[in-house]
């Protein structure tokens, strides 16, 4: 089943589901802030996980990895042409408190790269291999451990690892920690593994995605963390079908 043969009460439906969880995300966030006293580094990872639930909600929203695709695409250009216009004006307002920026257009900057990475996993392991729950472990290999290293490092990173020495053996650990946990209980509740299976795989999935956070350019990991994890895990796919058959 496609966009044109996804009904407007299915598409619908996975709109109004993607609302409800952003809004609910938002309010959170903005509750937590007025109530505690939040460090600007935990405040960024509170959105941080705030994209994540997001995005989860968005794989489950529609019957099609194409619907799927498509209403990010258009979410996407039409959010960023809003901010564009709205920075333009100086008046991002709203937005501005919600995700305060460290630099002019990392708001937009982040849009695309989280939207690309979505479109490039779905449609890699729904799309290509029919298997929504490697997008999903994709997705969790990235965000919870990201997040980790982040705090994790900045707190208690005392060994200064990667090319420019601004990351920690400690954040790094952190990262591999939770990614290979998510990834092991999504691929062991999804059944196509084998709990062995499942234990090496996320293991192996989980040292690729916290190298790749460690060697890539502050940014740029939103979009080459969870694109690793979402080839480690299609190819263990691919071979387990091939060979286990």
């Amino acid at each position: 089943m496609g966009w044109f043969s996804a009904s407007s009460a299915e598409v619908l439906h996975g709109l109004l589901l993607i609302a409800g969880v952003t809004a609910a995300c938002i309010a959170a966030v903005l509750v937590t802030r007025r109530c505690f006293p939040v460090s600007a580094e935990l405040s960024r990872k509170l959105l941080h996980f705030t994209a994540l639930a997001i995005l989860t909600a968005w794989l489950y929203a529609f019957p099609a990895w194409e619907t799927a695709e498509l209403t990010m695409a258009v979410f996407v250009v039409v959010v960023y042409a809003i901010l564009y216009l709205l920075e333009q004006h100086g008046a991002l307002g709203f937005f501005s408190r919600v995700a305060p920026e460290r630099k002019k257009g990392e708001l937009r900057g982040s849009l695309c790269a989280v939207g690309f990475m979505f479109m490039l996993v779905a449609g890699i392991c729904w799309g290509g291999l029919g298997d929504r729950g490697l997008a999903l472990a994709s997705l969790y290999a990235w965000g919870p451990g990201d997040a980790a290293a982040a705090l994790i490092g900045k707190r208690c990173g005392r060994t200064k690892i990667g090319r420019a020495k601004k990351k920690s053996l400690e954040g790094s650990l952190a990262m591999f920690g939770l990614a290979w946990l998510f990834v092991f209980v999504i691929l062991l509740r999804g059944g196509q593994f084998s709990p062995v299976q499942a234990l090496a795989v996320s293991v192996l999935t989980a040292a690729v995605t916290a190298l790749t956070e460690l060697v890539v350019l502050s940014g740029f990991d939103t979009f080459f963390c969870p694109a690793a994890a979402a080839a480690v895990l299609c190819l263990a796919r691919l071979l387990i079908r091939r060979y286990a058959a």
